[in-house]
């Protein structure tokens, strides 16, 4: 057989390996929400109503334990503990740990709607600031008003 013939091989089972290799990474995701439903019992009754984005999981672990596993893996942006659990913030999502049944409940949502339904535990300490300014009224002579 010629060389011409065998590079032509390599060179075909080398983009069926990149395919396969990309396939995999875009199915598996990245970031804290695939690693909580990768690592965590999904617990569908749990979820917070009136949020479709919401989904909560479940574990045998103390939420010290979870968000230092799940903090391990992915730094959050912001992070706050108090008596009523840890909230992590990223930049899209946002994992809330509560103590549940001598476990705990995860609950992971998007930012957003994290911070209004713990704004009054988050609101003074994750702080908040639209990209664009929106949430702040004071961008100069005649805006805001």
């Amino acid at each position: 057989m010629k060389p011409k013939f065998w590079f032509v091989i390599a060179g075909m089972t080398a983009v069926l390996a990149l395919i396969i290799a990309l396939v995999t990474l875009l199915s598996t995701g990245t970031g804290p929400r695939s690693y909580v439903a990768k690592n965590y019992t999904r617990a569908a009754q749990l979820d917070i109503r009136g949020d479709d984005d919401n989904k909560a999981y479940t574990s045998r672990k103390a939420p010290s334990v979870v968000s230092q596993e799940i903090t391990s893996s992915w730094d959050p942006i912001s992070q706050y503990v108090d008596g009523t659990g840890v909230y992590l913030r990223y930049s899209d999502d946002a994992v809330i740990i509560q103590p549940h049944r001598g476990g705990s409940v995860i609950h992971v949502m998007e930012t957003e709607e994290a911070y209004r339904h713990y704004h009054g535990v988050v609101g003074g300490v994750w702080g908040w600031s639209s990209p664009h300014g929106q949430s702040f009224r004071g961008r100069g002579p005649g805006s805001g008003k």
